[in-house]
């Protein structure tokens, strides 16, 4: 029984297809927004700096789904699930082996009773391996399930976030990662610390709520 499907699902986050969606995270603003803020407005709302230019930064996206402490629960949890998953299946997987080991020993031994015994036995095992094939297959897409219910968590939690502590600061940010299109921006443009420190401090408050 081959159940190397197991290994073909992306447990780790999967950072490139979140930062596929949030490659470009564009924050209209208006000026009801900035009032009582030291940041400049043009005449449409959006956010300037100091030199009266666009404000832009760039999160990593990478780091960021490796430190948010929510996001290494939720990868801890799935990696439990598949654990659980794959050793409930080798386990089936072995008792089957067994069972066909002993049905090919008493076929070369000549033991069976009737030829219709041994062909009631033998079909038994082809359905039990059929059974174990589709619950193969029924884990593996449970699990890949699982995943993208996760991203998509993951995704609307960071978006919902800068959106709503970042948007009087910038008019644009970007997502920054692996084989993405940033070949180069100032250290200050990165504000991918800032936004890991303020995502934890928001988990770690609402955990001690509950």
């Amino acid at each position: 029984m081959d159940n190397s499907k197991f290994s073909k699902i992306a447990l780790v986050l999967s950072v490139v297809a979140l930062a596929a969606s949030i490659v470009v995270l564009i924050i209209s603003l208006n000026s009801g927004k900035t009032a009582g803020t030291s940041q400049k407005t043009d005449s449409d709302g959006i956010v300037l700096d100091s030199a009266g230019n666009i404000s832009i930064a760039y999160v990593n996206l990478d780091t960021l789904l490796l430190e948010y402490k929510y996001s290494i629960k939720l990868n801890e949890d799935l990696l439990t699930e598949q654990a659980k998953a794959k050793a409930n299946l080798e386990s089936r997987i072995k008792a089957f082996e067994k069972k066909y080991n002993d049905f090919m020993e008493k076929m070369r031994l000549g033991s069976f009773i009737s030829q219709a015994s041994m062909e009631s036995q033998q079909n038994e095992l082809m359905q039990e391996q059929a059974n174990l094939e589709q619950l193969d297959a029924q884990l593996t897409e449970e699990l890949m399930i699982k995943q993208s219910e996760m991203n998509e968590e993951l995704y609307d939690t960071v978006m919902n976030f800068i959106k709503k502590q970042y948007a009087d600061q910038y008019t644009l940010i970007l997502g920054n990662a692996a084989g993405s299109n940033i070949l180069y921006a100032a250290s200050g443009m990165n504000i991918t610390r800032d936004v890991i420190d303020k995502l934890n401090e928001r988990y770690a408050k609402s955990n001690a709520a509950n």
